[in-house]
């Protein structure tokens, strides 16, 4: 906390400083003046919480300097010394709610009494202060969260609550909803978009990010109230003196979303202007939907309520699958390229298509990648299915997905080049395996015969390169084929297991729960409902 003494008397200065235990007191920092201006001066520039101040000084005396002082700083805990019995002083004091009056010469006990005293108004205040505060942004958050739903409830009065919050309705024409996104903290961002995305915004958090757009808005004669939903979004409902238009927000919003990426990197969109505050949730409505389209969108981009023509891709989903699969199996990297080329271009222009379609769209391609690797025995650092899922649920805009992708096909040309074909013996094994896995009575004999080895052998060298057993690998084939299957509603799961290489459905069953955790039917229940 911080003292101020103010006094024409050096010695009484500098007396006072030494001759009193502060740091005890809770004072850190003690600046000192010589007359009320110099005084005032100090109070402007250090707002110092306490004054201990002489009464009768040259220039400007205690009581002037003290009603400026109440004007600027209010809180201010002031202590009035004076070695006159004046009764007009000593009324001075009062009316300006002085703390206390200690007479020349100073009582050091009597002092550091009235000082103590003056610590705990102040303390005082600024816990009411704090505490009117927090129920006032309390009460804003409620009534924000409040208005993104219609109004049912004959007994809620819009115009009560933000008169309440210090604000008129009758003031404003225009409304709209403004919505934050904040994914991550700009430095905390990880080498996967979207991964360990945990971030909790708080109403302390949320203050200064409010702090920046506030001076943007005050010039477009635009109030706001606000509030925190799901703990990653700020709500800002727009309270607008004039029509609310999104060419009156560009310039401010783009400005605001420049100087946000500094730390949060986010998404911003801005809901349809209604002219009625009762309606103000359709504006959240549609900020909403355009929070969703941000997928398509690079980050830190803002989202207006502009009405585009709806396009669809000039492609069919199994007809894109088939073209990559062909590309890749005829190792035609000009023609994967076009592909990848053609994907994001279509759906970057159409921001209607599905989310979720999109996602499984790209899911499959990477299965599909995955796949090709294996036919081809080369290495990508292929991914497991719940891999693969995982990318794709982390993936938080459009350009991740994409860029998951391309960069693994990249890779997938780039083993060609890498790749050392001088074992032979493996490449056959795991391309016999590839064809005849579907067979229930393929065995290491069958495999052995096909490379001509002794089965021994076939074992060892298998095992010394890959570092899996035969069996473990031929299983662990076999059921990332049944996964691929179970994710197709055409097929039953008896059928499933012989279509695998099991003609025993239990023994299937086991098998597929101790590699994966579940049994088949919960592995298509969990998939189809998206947790997987």
């Amino acid at each position: 906390m911080k003292l101020l003494i103010v006094d024409d008397e050096e010695l009484t200065r500098g007396g006072l400083i030494h001759s009193i235990d502060w740091n005890a007191l809770g004072i850190d920092t003690i600046f000192e003046a010589d007359d009320g201006l110099h005084g005032l001066e100090i109070v402007k520039s250090h707002s110092p919480e306490i004054i201990l101040s002489d009464v009768r000084m040259p220039r400007m005396d205690g009581v002037e300097m003290a009603k400026q002082i109440r004007e600027i700083q209010p809180e201010s805990s002031i202590i009035f010394m004076s070695g006159y019995s004046d009764k007009e002083y000593l009324k001075a004091a009062i009316k300006l709610k002085a703390i206390s009056y200690v007479e020349k010469p100073i009582d050091l006990e009597e002092l550091k009494e009235s000082v103590k005293e003056a610590i705990l108004y102040h303390k005082s205040i600024v816990f009411s202060r704090q505490s009117a505060d927090d129920n006032r942004y309390d009460n804003m958050f409620q009534l924000t969260l409040k208005m993104i739903y219609p109004n049912h409830d004959p007994q809620t009065d819009y115009k009560s609550e933000l008169s309440q919050l210090g604000l008129s309705l009758k003031n404003y024409s225009s409304f709209a909803t403004l919505i934050i996104k904040l994914l991550y903290q700009t430095n905390q961002q990880t080498s996967m978009p979207g991964s360990n995305n945990d971030l909790s915004i708080s109403k302390l958090e949320a203050t200064p990010i409010m702090k920046q757009l506030t001076p943007l808005l005050k010039k477009a004669k635009i109030d706001f109230i606000y509030g925190i939903k799901q703990e990653e979004y700020i709500i800002v409902h727009l309270l607008g003196k004039d029509k609310i238009q999104k060419d009156m927000l560009c310039t401010p919003l783009e400005y605001f979303s420049n100087s946000l990426k500094q730390s949060f990197t986010h998404f911003i969109s801005l809901g349809k202007a209604v002219s009625n505050i009762e309606k103000l949730y359709e504006s959240y409505n549609n900020a909403i939907i355009l929070m969703h389209s941000s997928f398509f969108y690079p980050y830190n981009a803002v989202l207006y309520n502009d009405v585009e023509a709806i396009t669809y891709p000039s492609f069919l989903p199994s007809k894109i699958l088939s073209e990559f699969s062909e590309a890749l199996m005829s190792r035609n990297s000009e023609k994967v390229t076009q592909i990848l080329s053609k994907l994001k271009t279509s759906f970057v222009n159409n921001k209607a298509i599905l989310v979720n379609q999109v996602k499984d769209l790209y899911y499959k391609l990477l299965l599909e990648l995955n796949e090709s690797a294996n036919q081809f025995h080369i290495s990508i650092s292929a991914d497991s299915t719940e891999t693969i899922l995982d990318y794709i649920s982390k993936s938080v805009t459009f350009f991740d997905l994409h860029e998951i992708l391309e960069r693994k096909t990249t890779s997938f040309f780039k083993s060609f080049e890498n790749e050392n074909r001088d074992n032979s013996t493996i490449f056959l094994i795991k391309e016999f395996v590839s064809k005849n896995y579907q067979n229930d009575s393929l065995s290491i004999k069958d495999i052995s015969e096909h490379v001509f080895l002794s089965s021994s052998y076939v074992c060892t060298i298998f095992k010394t390169e890959t570092g899996k057993t035969l069996n473990q690998y031929l299983t662990e084939y076999r059921i990332e084929k049944a996964k691929k299957l179970l994710m197709d509603s055409r097929y039953k799961i008896t059928d499933i297991s012989s279509k695998v290489g099991y003609n025993d459905g239990n023994y299937f069953g086991k098998t597929f729960k101790k590699q994966v955790g579940l049994s088949p039917s919960e592995f298509r229940e969990q998939y189809f409902d998206g947790k997987l």
